[in-house]
């Protein structure tokens, strides 16, 4: 559920002048997970506006920090998980290219 206050009106905008830039009318994948992401973040925002209790608008504000802390956790370990597979890639490529050399040579 999204918070109907000024912070996601502000992300929608963002959203928006993203898809103009682009000019792509169709909302491709990664950007459905940052919709959710932000739908997720917003709608937390509102439940901390309706905390009266200081503690657990402090607890709230710890977990969303650690939601936060895991998800760019994660987002790491791809960004080296896709540099791994880039890696071994070239090196494959390379193995070819001289297997390939070797056959062309005979």
């Amino acid at each position: 559920m999204a918070a109907h206050g000024p912070s996601n009106v502000l992300a929608r905008r963002a959203i928006d002048e993203i898809a103009e830039f682009t000019g792509e009318t169709e909302t491709p994948k990664y950007m459905k997970i940052v919709r959710s992401s932000l739908d997720q973040v917003n709608a937390m925002i509102a439940e901390m506006e309706t905390m009266n209790d200081q503690e657990e608008y402090y607890d709230s504000l710890r977990s969303l920090r650690d939601s936060r802390r895991i998800g760019n956790d994660k987002l790491m370990g791809l960004n080296e998980l896709f540099a791994k597979a880039e890696e071994d890639i070239g090196t494959r490529e390379g193995h070819l290219e001289i297997k390939e050399a070797i056959i062309n040579f005979e």
